[in-house]
């Protein structure tokens, strides 16, 4: 499975945003996907996101829709990661 991917700083906080499909930033398959995320970025909170015409729709395990709220998302550079390859262990291990 493969998902776009952006690291981002939204109101002073980075973050690891992931577009899925928006049936998938809600609670439960939600939930599911944020668990696979996690491995790939072990340091930073990780939010899904789905941009609409008129708003964003945000799912994580904080406050999503706090930082996302008047976030330009639609323009950011994403990359694309691939979920069935295991991420590469990091060089410098966590600072905690």
């Amino acid at each position: 499975m493969k998902l776009d991917i952006v690291l981002a700083d939204l109101k002073g906080v980075r973050v690891a945003l992931a577009f899925p499909p928006p049936a998938w930033v809600a609670p439960g398959v939600g939930d599911v996907l944020l668990e696979r995320l996690r491995p790939f970025f072990p340091t930073l909170p990780v939010m899904l996101v789905s941009v609409h015409r008129h708003g964003v729709r945000a799912h994580a395990a904080f406050q999503a829709l706090a930082l996302v709220e008047g976030a330009d998302l639609a323009h950011l550079p994403r990359q694309t990661i691939d979920l069935d390859i295991p991420p590469q262990a990091p060089d410098v291990p966590p600072p905690f």
